[in-house]
């Protein structure tokens, strides 16, 4: 979409929009709203504060229809003395006044007149209401544009300049540049006239169906306020949406530096600079995300540039008006949580809603995709926890359920995954008909640990489990490559008693993570402030507390590696096995209401894992150790690390020289004074998941690339001030 030129918008206004207002339904429309102005205009202030004329002013449809706000009434509103005259006050209050100053006074009235009306005569923000009323106040410098989607986009048409406030603030620049192009608007007649133009330009020239979109709204000839949508049918949704950390801040700057075109290298150094808890394979998926997902900068040539909507949220002032409709039309699962929401309101916690929209896809396997969605509809102010007493339930925020009004009506009849169409697009599993998760789950027990290649004996992993069930808390630590990871969401399936990741939960601790990430904090709300929000730990207390008797775990991975007495707080005390009661409740750092206290229930387990080889690391606190049990995790290189590399068709001769050379090595690292035993290689790095080929040969080069590529860059690490002793090591692995 390119800036119109005068001339391009002079020969519009003559041309098709001259044919376009001639239209029957155009001319009843226009007569309409230029009587509305007229009543408005001659009223004097007894007529004006009657109760049918306040009624009136508040309902009358003849500037635009209002889509999904007919039901946003304010009856209250219309006996309200005060109010009206305040507003009556207000209708001159822009004579005189530069056009640059009357987007202020707009703003200034709309806020106040909302602030007012709301929640004291309605439950929602009769917002679209209150812009038809200002339209026929000032007729002159609003336009029949009803939304904040809209706004940005007509802006850019007519190249004019962003004004300081919300989208109402805008309405006067607008206006100013329609007038200064097709001419005087003393009339009433063009006043009308000028304002349906704004709407005549973003139906014609600004709104656009995405590529393969399905026709799902009636042609809207009249300006409302339904928000525009455009929905792609379900197969070709995004199947799921990561949602990182400052997400809307990283695709801003991606637009942005996309703006003058950039390569790919480029644009993932963008990615890395601005997010830098990412690496260069979770940068190619904030590209796809971009792209497909929300149609944000599109490939041109070698170079990535902006889309029209890329634009447009540059442009705005509030980028999430901008990011709904993609969300809601291009991301399967978005317009299924707000039907979900709306259906349980104040009832759903968000691990529930992320558990129903897994059980919508055939091949999600757990509920993180759900989780990411979830957590866009938050960042983007279509759905918000409820802040009562006992909160932490979702609700439909204002946005969310005027996007809930624009699906159609058949809308979860449409738009599924089948098992066939899940299968391609996903995984490959497929199931004959949906299910829930928990009849996706089966049985498991220490004898699957055991069975799955693990390499300790079934009494070691029984003592684990039964450490963790005794002690609630368990840190697995040990060199790298001991398979901590792998055996801790084990030894949790295993408590489970099931392999359900519903009641597994995997987290990763790292030096940027805080309280505020992982417990409670404050987030914007998409609407321009910011509102409590749980952390992961939270949703998984609400969900073991939700399910007394099944137990729950929570994976950390690398718990040392951030700071955990920082980031649990005062949960750091909770805990701990004898504290697991009501009776040991305490208020949070950030609590939603004065008495909430809050316990860790009894069926909570934590499992983390620790590598003591990490040098930048800080020793972990004594508090923390006194309210985990510790288990140490050593190389495994003895019978059963034999056999299951024997079974994948290892020689027994390599296999021989594989362990004579680990253990050889790691007698070295153990005795030398500057590492330790816990620098140890673990069996991990020379243990494959499938076999390397089927001859000897195989096996030969690829433990010959791993020495080269995975062992050998940790050994030169290890004595990085003795680059000899690394050498000679390297060289004694070699066969």
């Amino acid at each position: 979409m390119q800036v119109l030129t005068s001339r391009d918008l002079s020969e519009l206004y003559d041309g098709p929009f001259k044919d376009y207002r001639e239209e029957a339904w155009a001319i009843d429309w226009r007569r309409s709203y230029a009587d509305q102005i007229r009543r408005v205009r001659a009223a004097d202030r007894p007529t004006w504060c009657a109760p049918a004329f306040q009624q009136m002013l508040w309902d009358t449809a003849a500037v635009s229809r209002i889509g999904p706000g007919q039901s946003v009434t304010v009856v209250g509103a219309y006996t309200d003395r005060e109010l009206a005259d305040r507003l009556f006050d207000a209708r001159d209050m822009l004579e005189s006044v530069p056009v640059e100053a009357r987007g202020a006074k707009l703003q200034a009235l709309y806020d106040e007149v909302l602030e007012w009306v709301y929640p004291l005569y309605t439950p929602r923000r009769p917002k679209a209401r209150l812009v038809r009323l200002l339209a026929a106040m000032f007729p002159r410098d609003m336009t029949c544009l009803m939304d904040a989607a809209r706004v940005p986009g007509v802006q850019r048409l007519l190249g004019t300049s962003r004004a300081p406030g919300d989208f109402v603030a805008q309405h006067p620049m607008l206006r100013s540049r329609i007038r200064e192009i097709v001419g005087s608007d003393d009339s009433v007649e063009a006043q009308v006239d000028q304002s349906i133009f704004a709407w005549f330009l973003w139906q014609t020239q600004v709104d656009r169906q995405d590529e393969g979109a399905v026709p799902v709204q009636p042609l809207n000839r009249e300006a409302n306020a339904l928000p525009p949508l455009s929905l792609l049918p379900a197969h070709a949704q995004r199947r799921s949406l990561a949602c990182v950390r400052d997400n809307i801040g990283l695709l801003m700057a991606m637009v942005r530096e996309a703006e003058q075109g950039i390569t790919r290298e480029d644009l993932v150094g963008v990615i890395l600079t601005e997010a830098t808890q990412l690496n260069a394979s979770s940068a190619a998926n904030i590209i796809s995300q971009a792209m497909g997902g929300l149609g944000l900068i599109r490939l041109d040539g070698n170079a990535y540039r902006p889309t029209e909507r890329g634009q447009e949220l540059l442009n705005a002032g509030d980028p999430a008006p901008v990011l709904r409709a993609p969300l809601v039309g291009r991301v399967f699962g978005m317009g299924h949580l707000l039907l979900m929401i709306n259906r349980e309101s104040a009832k759903l916690r968000p691990t529930d809603a992320a558990r129903k929209l897994q059980d919508l896809v055939p091949t999600w396997t757990s509920t993180l995709p759900g989780s990411h969605i979830l957590a866009w509809a938050r960042l983007t102010g279509l759905v918000q926890l409820d802040e009562s007493p006992g909160g932490g339930r979702l609700v439909l925020t204002d946005e969310g359920a005027d996007y809930l009004a624009a699906l159609p009506e058949d809308f979860e009849d449409r738009w599924r995954i089948e098992p066939a169409a899940g299968a391609d697009l996903d995984d490959g599993a497929a199931r004959t008909e949906p299910s829930s998760s928990r009849d996706r789950v089966s049985a498991y027990s220490v004898a699957d640990i055991v069975a799955e290649g693990c390499f300790l004996s079934e009494s070691e992993v029984e003592a684990a489990v039964g450490l963790v069930r005794r002690k609630k808390n368990l840190i697995l630590q040990g060199p790298p490559g001991t398979g901590k990871t792998w055996l801790a969401k084990r030894i949790g399936y295993a408590l489970i008693g099931a392999s359900d990741p519903d009641r597994l939960m995997a987290v990763q601790f790292q030096p940027s993570l805080s309280y505020e990430d992982f417990v409670r904090g404050w987030r914007p709300d998409g609407q321009g402030g910011l509102a409590l929000a749980d952390g992961a730990f939270l949703d998984a207390v609400a969900a073991a507390r939700d399910d007394p008797k099944r137990p729950f775990v929570i994976v950390i991975e690398e718990i040392n590696r951030g700071n955990p007495a920082q980031i649990l707080g005062e949960l750091l005390t909770l805990i701990e096995d004898t504290k697991r009661s009501p009776q040991e409740a305490l208020r949070l750092a950030y609590p939603r209401t004065l008495d909430e206290r809050i316990h860790i229930p009894e069926n909570l387990y934590l499992i983390g894992t620790m590598n003591l080889a990490d040098r930048s690391l800080a020793l972990v606190d004594l508090a923390l150790r006194r309210r985990f049990a510790f288990l140490t995790l050593r190389p495994q290189l003895g019978p059963a690390w034999r056999s299951w590399c024997g079974e994948q068709g290892a020689p027994p001769e390599f296999l021989d020289g594989v362990a004579n050379r680990l253990l050889a090595l790691n007698r070295t690292i153990e005795e030398d004074r500057t590492l330790g035993s816990q620098f140890q290689i673990g069996h991990s790095f020379v243990t494959p998941m499938t076999a390397p080929g089927p001859s000897a040969q195989a096996w030969h080069d690829w433990y010959r690339t791993l020495v080269e590529t995975e062992i050998g860059p940790l050994l030169f690490e290890y004595w990085y001030d003795d680059i000899a002793q690394a050498e000679a090591q390297v060289a004694n692995l070699q066969f």
